[in-house]
């Protein structure tokens, strides 16, 4: 398994939700992204977000729950200044953002080579 298939596996045309394609057009829009939902640096799975109802918050953002496992955001530091997974909203483990770190670094060089 390459390292770019931890990205989501888009769905079938005939499984896909009805009105992905305008919801995704407009969220691209008004966040100045690829056209493509599917496009691998986005880090964030659009088709699960869109399937559960989501919309742009505050600073054109969807909720943190639908970010990618390797979103370069996905640990923040919090206004206690621990570290925090905002994926999962669980403190963070110092060896996972380690990992994470590693892992991040191998897939973009994939992606760009």
């Amino acid at each position: 398994m390459a390292l770019l298939d931890f990205l989501s596996k888009p769905l079938k045309p005939e499984e896909e939700d009805s009105g992905f394609e305008e919801w995704y057009s407009e969220i691209a829009r008004k966040s100045d992204l690829s056209p493509n939902p599917d496009d691998p640096r986005h880090y964030y799975n659009y088709r699960a977000a869109h399937k559960a109802g989501a919309s742009l918050g505050e600073g054109k953002h969807l909720p943190s729950k639908f970010k990618h496992d390797l979103h370069p955001n996905r640990y923040i530091i919090g206004k206690d200044l621990e570290i925090y997974d905002s994926k999962y909203e669980v403190p963070a483990k110092l060896e996972d953002i380690i990992i994470q770190s590693f892992k991040r670094k191998e897939y973009e060089e994939d992606l760009w080579q």
